[in-house]
Formats: structure tokens, sequence, C-alpha cells
């Protein structure tokens, strides 16, 4: 047998067991810590704003860059192959370190000389 009961009803039946599921009382209700739709969609535009303004900032400077004459990128140390590659992290972290071993050697080899 099945029988249709309101949730009025059972609240009245079974007052002490289920009220908890018919009240609107913010400190018996489970709290939402996710945020809204709203706030992920700002989140993502947000991001979004940031990769597009660091993208144009890395354009302008590969345009920079390629304004220069090959004997001033190679003064920075530098060819016109590596334009593409110089915003790339790994590039530079692996161009930094070399530079730093060039260096540290020349300072090395100027001391033996002195």
């Amino acid at each position: 047998m099945t029988t249709r009961v309101a949730k009025e009803e059972i609240a009245i039946l079974m007052p002490s067991r289920l009220t908890h599921y018919f009240t609107d009382d913010h400190e018996t209700m489970p709290e939402n810590d996710e945020p809204s739709l709203f706030e992920r969609l700002g989140a993502g535009i947000a991001r979004l704003r940031t990769w597009l303004a660091a993208r144009r900032a890395n354009e302008e400077a590969v345009n920079e860059l390629s304004r220069l004459s090959d004997h001033e990128l190679a003064d920075i140390g530098l060819v016109r192959s590596d334009l593409l590659r110089v915003n790339d992290a790994h590039f530079a972290a692996t161009y930094n370190a070399e530079r730093a071993a060039a260096g540290a050697n020349s300072l090395t080899a100027s001391h033996a000389r002195g």
C-alpha cells in the first residue's frame, strides 16, 4: 500500500526526527562553500584578461627585439632564431644559467691572470 504524505503531516507525526528538514534555520542548514556560477565566471574572465595582457607584453618584447640588428642581438647574447623562444620559461632559465656560468668562468679566468 502506497500512501502519499505531505511534509507538514510528517512534521506533525514525527516532530523530533525530521523538523530540521523543514526549517530555514541557517544554523542547521549545511554550508555552501563553493563559489557561485557568476563568481567562477568572473574569476575565469579575470584569468583570461591577465593571460591576454601577458601575451600582449610578450609580443611587444619580441617585436622590440626583432627591430634590433644582428650585431645588437649578439651583444646581448641572442641570435635571431632565439626571438620566438625568448618568452619560454625553460629557454629563459637555460639561457640565464649559461650566462651565469659564463660570467663565473670569466671572473675566475681574470683573477687567475691577475
